[in-house]
């Protein structure tokens, strides 16, 4: 088989995660269904952009944002708010429920990585969501703990124009493929009969589109595939009952797809389009070492007043 290109998912015309199965009942965070496959987890951590400095309208990129630390979230470095963007968090799945916005200070690239750490200059609400990311080196698929693991992933619902937070879409799927940094092989079962034309520089997994007679790989109720406007959207695991960073999206296999045997009760390879996310793991004394160069949040005006009253009343009273 010849090589097969990679389509970066870049700022491009947006297009709608595709997930299985999908309504909007169980799919859609903001309809607020009980149904809602992502019921019982604290989804207020992730943020989109929502507005650009210069004409304060609604922005063509609607660039990712999940919340790490008090001041810090992380996108993807290729995909990633700039400075004086607002990102904007809704506290809760429903319409109702508040929304806070913030000003994109800065950020910072992990070396050596797709990842980028941003900041704004006040901290964040404390009442929305911080995520951990999975910490553990790997230099395969088996090694991350990943392997069987339902991963739930966020998108675009973008039904008549560009996507933003409240059309964020929710499905599963499996890490099932693995490319180490610097290499142009795909390592996965079923075996990938083709190679990629240029290697990617850091450690990435890989989702794949199977169907429900696939029997190499597991196909999950209401699996999905990011699309083109979804990168730095995060994929989470589930650890001790909480979301986790598993993944940031990166990258997509497009159409005719990725061939190998994914279905074995039918002879030949199968086309498969899948999506591309970069591993933490890997690379967790570069994210460490990112956000210790972050500068942390300044207090608010109403804070430092209050201190600056303390310190006034306390030097009155030693008089």
């Amino acid at each position: 088989m010849p090589p097969r290109l990679i389509l970066f998912a870049l700022p491009l015309p947006m297009s709608a995660v595709t997930v299985a199965n999908y309504s909007d009942a169980t799919n859609l965070r903001f309809d607020n269904d009980p149904s809602f496959i992502g019921n019982p987890y604290d989804w207020s951590g992730v943020g989109r952009v929502s507005a650009t400095p210069d004409t304060g309208s609604f922005s063509h990129h609607r660039e990712w944002a999940t919340l790490i630390g008090e001041n810090t979230f992380i996108s993807a470095n290729h995909f990633k708010p700039s400075a004086g963007d607002t990102i904007t968090f809704r506290d809760g799945n429903s319409l109702s429920d508040p929304t806070f916005d913030y000003t994109v200070v800065g950020g910072s690239q992990v070396p050596g990585t797709d990842f980028w750490i941003g900041y704004t200059e006040g901290a964040i609400n404390p009442d929305l969501k911080r995520y951990a990311f999975n910490t553990t080196s790997a230099d395969n698929l088996s090694e991350t703990g990943l392997i069987g693991a339902t991963l739930f992933l966020n998108g675009d619902n973008v039904s008549g124009g560009p996507g933003t937070l409240d059309g964020t879409v929710v499905g599963t799927n499996q890490a099932e493929a693995w490319i180490e940094a610097g290499s142009t092989t795909i390592d996965s079962t079923p075996t990938i009969t083709t190679t990629l034309t240029s290697s990617i520089s850091f450690d990435t997994f890989v989702l794949w589109r199977n169907q429900a007679a696939d029997t190499a790989n597991s196909f999950t109720t209401y699996e999905a595939l990011v699309q083109s406007g979804d990168s730095g959207s995060p994929a989470f695991q589930i650890v001790a009952g909480d979301l986790q960073i598993a993944g940031l999206a990166y990258s997509v296999f497009t159409s005719p797809g990725i061939p190998g045997d994914f279905d074995t009760n039918s002879p030949g390879d199968e086309d498969r389009v899948g999506s591309i996310y970069s591993y933490p793991g890997s690379y967790t004394t570069q994210i460490n070492n990112t956000l210790a160069g972050i500068p942390d949040p300044t207090p608010e005006p109403s804070t430092v007043m209050l201190l600056l009253l303390s310190s006034v009343s306390l030097f009155r009273r030693n008089k």
